[in-house]
């Protein structure tokens, strides 16, 4: 198993989470000190390739892009020479006008229309996920109000009134693990 981003939030709960089951899975943790080798090496041994790597925040728009150009370089440098299941975190937020959503919507589109019969695709849309390792400010609402109640800050809500889907990372991992041990076509959850 692949986990591209393995240093961000969810990588990081996602490698420890597999490390805890101590099962016969070898895991691949990559990351933006990965050289382009060692990526395309490991995902070629990589009988599942996790791709939670992302940019949620940044300042400098061209950022962004990183969101769909991992996905092109993950399809661009598979040999292809075994079934490879490919599961993509994505965002309830892919039909958003913001950078961040138009660039998780660009990558979904882009695995999507990559065809090749030893290529399964999945794409897991998550909501805000919260737990352990979040960052305040740039990957969880949860993080932040946290973060701002126990420094006794005011937390600003732009829509007061409307309901935050959440999820636990532990459960997100849950749900991974149970899709690397499916075996369905492609299809999106």
């Amino acid at each position: 198993i692949s986990i591209i981003g393995s240093n961000g939030f969810i990588g990081k709960n996602l490698a420890l989470y597999f490390r805890s089951l101590q099962n016969k899975h070898d895991i691949y943790e990559i990351n933006k000190n990965t050289s382009k080798k060692k990526f395309i090496d490991k995902i070629n041994l990589s009988d599942v390739i996790i791709n939670c790597a992302g940019i949620n925040r940044s300042k400098i728009k061209k950022d962004f892009n990183n969101n769909f150009k991992i996905c092109e370089f993950i399809v661009n440098n598979l040999k292809f020479s075994k079934k490879v299941k490919i599961i993509h975190i994505s965002t309830t937020r892919f039909n958003d006008k913001s950078l961040y959503g138009i660039t998780k919507k660009k990558a979904e589109r882009k695995l999507i229309s990559f065809k090749n019969s030893n290529l399964i695709i999945k794409i897991i849309r998550c909501p805000n996920v919260y737990g352990k390792w979040a960052k305040p400010n740039y990957n969880s609402a949860i993080a932040t109000f946290c973060h701002n109640v126990i420094r006794k800050k005011k937390s600003k809500l732009f829509k007061e009134n409307d309901k935050i889907k959440l999820l636990y990372i532990d459960d997100l991992c849950k749900i991974i693990f149970k899709e690397i041990n499916l075996n369905h076509k492609n299809k999106n959850l």
